[in-house]
């Protein structure tokens, strides 16, 4: 009899640790062009109203997750903004791609010698850009408050979509990313609150110090965040300061 009410209450305690980490429901779909296809998610805002303009935030996630399943892109981004107290302080939209095994959302062809990036993007990001201006198109979009986060690889590339396209964005958060530092000269007004962790094994965080300080030779005033003993999993500590989506919200294009 014991065991079954320990067993019980194990089935219980699992139940309810799934229903705690349950995310909200997104909407599944694929981008199609005439050479290639984009998966992605699509969070609507809770309690949408049509008549109403909405944010929305492109999340880019890293290397580890990338594939053709629409899943695994959306495991793991921030709680803060998929609790129901997050989502009642945070209407927006959030749009999360997923770059395929053979690609990646940025390249640096002759890193570490040079951090520059291709002069074209790569065939994922210029189908999350593609969608993007689609969707401005389809949805109620606030045309003022687009943001743009993502770590690792997704941090790359969220310095890599400022530089593309500088007049979209009005906010971004890079997380323990490489960056093209030539590119401050396109982005530096864009409000950006940077992070990394200084025992980074992955991206060295010297990566995030050379364009934090890039940006700021330009008369940029990033935000940067640097956090000790960290290494390359920096975005855990990210995501949970209290300030960050406040002032990501705070952000609008004139």
């Amino acid at each position: 009899m014991r065991k079954s009410y320990i067993m019980v209450f194990m089935l219980m305690a699992f139940a309810s640790l799934l229903q705690a980490q349950e995310l909200p429901v997104f909407e599944k779909a694929v981008y199609q062009t005439r050479q290639d296809s984009l998966p992605y998610r699509l969070l609507y805002p809770q309690n949408y109203n049509p008549k109403q303009k909405y944010p929305l935030i492109l999340f880019l996630h890293g290397m580890g997750v990338r594939g053709n399943d629409n899943q695994k892109q959306i495991v793991n981004l921030p709680k803060a903004l998929l609790t129901a107290q997050g989502r009642e302080a945070y209407h927006c939209f959030i749009l999360v791609p997923q770059c395929p095994n053979n690609d990646v959302w940025v390249k640096f062809p002759e890193f570490p010698k040079s951090l520059s990036a291709t002069a074209k993007p790569t065939k994922s990001t210029a189908s999350v850009l593609t969608l993007l201006a689609n969707l401005q198109q389809q949805l109620p979009i606030d045309r003022h408050r687009i943001y743009v986060m993502g770590n690792s690889m997704g941090g790359e590339a969220t310095f890599d979509f400022l530089a593309r396209k500088p007049k979209r964005f009005a906010g971004a958060i890079p997380i323990c990313a490489v960056a093209d530092t030539a590119t401050a000269k396109l982005i530096y007004r864009t409000p950006i609150w940077a992070f990394h962790g200084d025992q980074d094994d992955v991206n060295d965080v010297k990566y995030t110090r050379m364009m934090i300080d890039a940006l700021q030779k330009r008369g940029g005033k990033p935000k940067y965040t640097e956090y000790p003993g960290i290494k390359h999993n920096s975005w855990d500590k990210a995501y949970a300061e209290p300030q960050l989506f406040d002032w990501l919200f705070a952000q609008s294009k004139n």
